[in-house]
């Protein structure tokens, strides 16, 4: 049997032991009404605000009558015929829609209304009180007559019934044999409903709220009903937010200490309700709190829940309950030191959810279920793997790469430490690796085309070269922001279009910079570019007779403080090919190297200035050079062989 009602509680924790109490009875009510023979809706207030009204549906079917019951809002409408209606009821906006027929052709009800004490729906039709189950809505028990004409019901968590008969007549009402034992005389025709956390019996009539004592049936008005245009006259009046109870927070506040045990039900007026949801911001800077523990009840976690709760430690376990992971959620919880273990009924994981959560240094696993992933959600943690479900039908982790993978549209959303970018995959997403720690180097594949906002920014553990492949287009904003790790040559893609702002910001310890791209690739001027500001090479080796271009262009900065202030015209470089396979190693190094191809015939060594340094003629397979008379610096090798032409760089400590 479901309890509908809704209820917010504090927690606090003492020893290990959380316990709840309400504190606040702000219920949300509804009810549906014609403002004009055309237009129905379904409209809600609370009571704290009864000077306004919200229209949650708009041309919902008119409804004689309705009632919340399992989850769903149950009507009868005489659009065609009298008829009862089903209509799913979306508890976090407060909307109804998709009204579903579950039976034709009932009789005209005067009034209908959910029993939360046995988990039967109460009509009255004509003179008798009749019952249904939700589960088998066509089948109906007769109570009996009611002699005095029911008219409007209300009923009571605990299945006590009172009515309002046609001739102004108000009394409890017995379920079992529709015998009506009269109060007292009212003379308005009140729509009728219980507030089920506090026990209270209100009711409305032409647009304004009363509250009535059911022990003598006197009513007292609390305000009214209206928005700029309209004052209501209702047909139903009705319980609709009572599905959860919601967690907001810690009596200690920011101090509170200790273990965080929430429990799985709380008590309150006789009654045990089950915590469903952790609220927005409810433990929000808890900074004292030690070890967490989630019920299995919970179904929702709002945004921002738990976060900045650095205290916490060991596992952090999400039940398999919960359906939401709210926006940054647990965001900036760098305790957690064990593992993050994400429940079988999760479908949703918020923007930023764990970002920050840089203790967790195992396997996330991401279930089955998962259907939607934030962007951020994993920023800055310590991952040492990723393994999507394969049951999963909206993301995957192929090739065993480590990573989130988007499947339908090949984009990695996220990538950890020891991720691997398969050649399958087209772009990168926006944050995929922002601020992964341990990851050293990354190979971007040929598939690639588009490489996201913030992709790698903040990696600062990456090192060595950094190539874009000749498929990617776009390079966008702080891409590979304050990646200071990297020491060797950044080489830019022939197909390279756009470079967002700040992509290479920051980026201090490169040693060499080349361009392929015969055009200048515009640079992103959104937030003042900065596309390549304290970059750590103000040279820039461009294609043969391209200097020009790039010499006009906002690539050129004459004090190389926010791009390059020489230009280095390469005619040496040729297009790669599969069939010839060269090596060259050690690459960096601090004199010799070795050059590894099959049927070398010509050696010719430019310096980054394009001037040739050496050549030498070779007849094999093998060639070694000392550059210990050469100056540090970046230096291009091209290889002539029986198969065709190869360049190579090496950098010379």
């Amino acid at each position: 049997m479901k309890k509908y009602l809704h209820l917010i509680l504090l927690l606090f924790a003492f020893i290990g032991i959380a316990s709840a109490q309400p504190t606040s009875t702000a219920n949300w009510f509804g009810y549906i009404l014609p403002p004009s023979p055309a237009e129905y809706k379904y409209i809600s207030f609370t009571m704290q605000d009864l000077g306004s009204v919200s229209v949650a549906s708009d041309n919902f079917p008119h409804a004689t009558t309705a009632t919340f019951a399992d989850g769903y809002v149950w009507s009868v409408n005489d659009v065609f015929g009298y008829c009862l209606y089903r209509s799913s009821f979306d508890t976090a906006n407060n909307l109804i829609e998709d009204p579903e027929l579950m039976v034709e052709d009932v009789p005209y009800f005067n009034d209908m209304v959910y029993n939360p004490a046995d988990g039967l729906i109460y009509v009255i039709t004509g003179e008798h009180l009749k019952s249904f189950d939700p589960a088998s809505p066509s089948i109906m028990q007769d109570h009996g007559v009611i002699e005095h004409d029911g008219f409007n019901l209300a009923i009571d968590m605990d299945g006590n019934a009172y009515m309002i008969s046609s001739w102004g007549e108000f009394g409890s009402l017995n379920l079992s044999n529709a015998q009506l034992t009269i109060i007292s005389s009212i003379d308005l025709p009140l729509k009728m409903s219980f507030d089920m956390l506090t026990g209270e019996l209100f009711g409305v009539f032409m647009g304004n709220l009363y509250q009535i004592d059911p022990n003598t049936g006197a009513y007292t008005q609390l305000g009214a009903l209206h928005d700029a245009n309209n004052s209501y006259d209702p047909t139903c009046l009705f319980m609709t937010d009572q599905v959860s109870v919601t967690v907001i927070g810690h009596v200690d506040g920011y101090e509170a200490t200790g273990d965080l045990i929430i429990p799985e039900s709380v008590s309150y007026g006789g009654h045990d309700y089950t915590v469903t949801t952790i609220g927005e911001s409810a433990f929000l800077y808890c900074f004292y709190l030690t070890n967490l523990s989630i019920p299995n009840t919970v179904t929702t976690i709002e945004a921002s829940a738990f976060a900045y709760c650095q205290g916490f430690t060991g596992d952090l376990v999400i039940p398999n309950s919960v359906t939401t992971i709210g926006y940054g959620a647990f965001q900036i919880c760098p305790g957690f030191d064990g593992d993050l273990i994400i429940g079988s009924s999760v479908t949703e994981i918020g923007d930023y959810a764990f970002n920050s959560c840089d203790g967790m240094t195992g396997t996330l696993y991401i279930p089955s279920g998962v259907q939607s992933i934030g962007g951020n959600s994993f920023g800055y943690c310590a991952f040492s793997g990723i393994v999507v479900d394969p049951e999963n039908s909206v993301y995957d982790s192929r090739n065993d790469c480590n990573a989130i993978i988007e499947t339908n549209t090949n984009e990695l959303i996220t990538g950890c430490k020891n991720s691997t970018i398969p050649n399958t995959v087209t772009s990168i997403g926006y944050c995929a690796f922002r601020g992964i720690e341990g990851l050293t180097s990354i190979e971007i594949p040929n598939s690639v085309t588009y490489i996201g906002e913030n992709a790698f920014a903040f990696c600062y553990d990456l090192t060595g070269d950094l190539t874009i492949p000749n498929s990617v287009d776009t390079i966008d904003a702080g891409a590979f922001f304050y990646c200071q790790g990297f020491d060797g040559t950044l080489t830019i893609g022939e197909s390279v279009t756009f470079i967002g702002d700040q992509a290479f910001r920051n980026c201090s310890s490169f040693t060499g910079a080349v361009t392929l791209a015969t055009t200048p690739p515009a640079l992103g001027d959104d937030f003042g570019g900065l596309v390549f500001e304290n970059f750590g090479y103000p040279i820039l080796v461009v294609p043969c007779e391209c200097v020009e271009a790039y010499q006009n262009s906002n690539w050129y900065e004459p004090y190389g403080l926010n791009g390059f202030n020489e230009f280095i015209e390469d005619c040496t470089a040729v297009s790669e090919t599969d069939a010839i396979v060269t090596a060259v190693y050690p690459n960096p190094t601090y004199g010799k190297v070795r050059v590894d191809a099959e049927d070398i015939q010509n050696i010719i060594i430019f310096n980054i200035n394009g001037e040739k340094v050496h050549e030498s003629p070779v007849n094999g397979g093998t060639y070694e050079y000392d550059f210990g008379s050469q100056a540090a610096g970046v230096y291009v090798i091209k290889v002539e062989t029986t198969k065709g032409v190869e360049t190579k760089r090496v950098t010379v400590l």
